[in-house]
């Protein structure tokens, strides 16, 4: 495949990003690594230079959040004649072969219509079937966008700066009436959050639930807002998914070591979506 990638950092565990690059650069042609650190880190650079030849790394001095680099990233591979792009995230890999498996099945498979391939990123909640299947949503990790069909969708919308970008992207992909299509037979390693244990008040069981850093509950709750109430035309199936999504947020509420700032910032993403204060916080 005529294929490019990006993964976009900040502040990255640089053993851990190693691991995770060398899990998918084999199969592309090159590999743009993009940095919204604000503070370029030590030994990155000379660490991605050695992992692969084909790796091109960016550093920009600011964070200009996620939208804007896909954005960057599918400029430069369309001017650079790519056909597709993975987009990934610091955090995410393939197991061993999944991601040719994944090249090999696109290939093979000759689809028509569909703007962005995807993969399973919840193994234990999604059962995998041999045919892939189409899709709502797809998240950005993992996922492999049809340069050609994505044009015609339109950009990322970087009024989000983070958190639903993903979702809003694969809405409108139906919208413009292609497809999301996901391999559910491909697994991909992919952190949701922070994993903390916590007490159920009905069972007094206690678990393992996801929660998230109190600045990206501000975005979850400003960008869900935004999609229900602002973002054009979204059926609703879309806008249950949305509300499905801003119930994730009910472990943060409750079991997050910070409450204060989770509630605080909650609060401020509220007020946010209310004065049209949108992009970066």
């Amino acid at each position: 495949m005529n294929i490019a990638g990006v993964v976009i950092l900040y502040h990255p565990n640089l053993q851990q990003l190693s691991e995770n690059i060398n899990s998918y650069v084999s199969g592309l042609k090159e590999l743009y690594v993009y940095d919204n650190s604000e503070e370029e880190m030590v030994g990155l650079a000379p660490m991605l230079s050695a992992l692969h030849p084909n790796i091109k790394y960016h550093y920009f001095h600011l964070n200009q959040g996620i939208a804007y680099r896909l954005n960057q990233a599918v400029s430069e591979s369309l001017a650079n004649g790519y056909d597709y792009l993975l987009t990934m995230d610091q955090d995410s890999s393939f197991p061993p072969g999944d991601f040719q498996k994944m090249l090999n099945q696109i290939e093979e498979g000759q689809f028509s219509n569909v703007a962005q391939f995807g993969v399973n990123c919840q193994p234990a909640l999604t059962q995998s079937k041999e045919q892939p299947e189409s899709a709502l949503t797809l998240i950005t990790s993992g996922s492999i966008l049809n340069l050609s069909l994505t044009q015609k969708v339109g950009v990322f919308n970087e009024q989000l700066f983070i958190d639903f970008v993903d979702a809003e992207f694969s809405y409108r992909v139906i919208q413009s009436g292609y497809i999301n299509l996901m391999f559910s037979n491909i697994v991909l390693n992919h952190k949701l959050g922070e994993l903390i244990n916590g007490r159920s008040f009905k069972t007094f069981k206690s678990s393992l639930r996801i929660i998230h850093s109190p600045i990206r509950v501000f975005y979850m709750v400003r960008n869900g807002l935004y999609l229900l109430y602002k973002s054009n035309n979204l059926t609703p199936q879309m806008k249950k998914d949305v509300v499905r999504c801003l119930g994730i947020l009910k472990n943060d509420f409750i079991y997050h070591p910070q409450l204060a700032s989770v509630y605080l910032n909650a609060f401020k993403g509220a007020m946010a979506f209310l004065f049209n204060k949108m992009g970066k916080k």
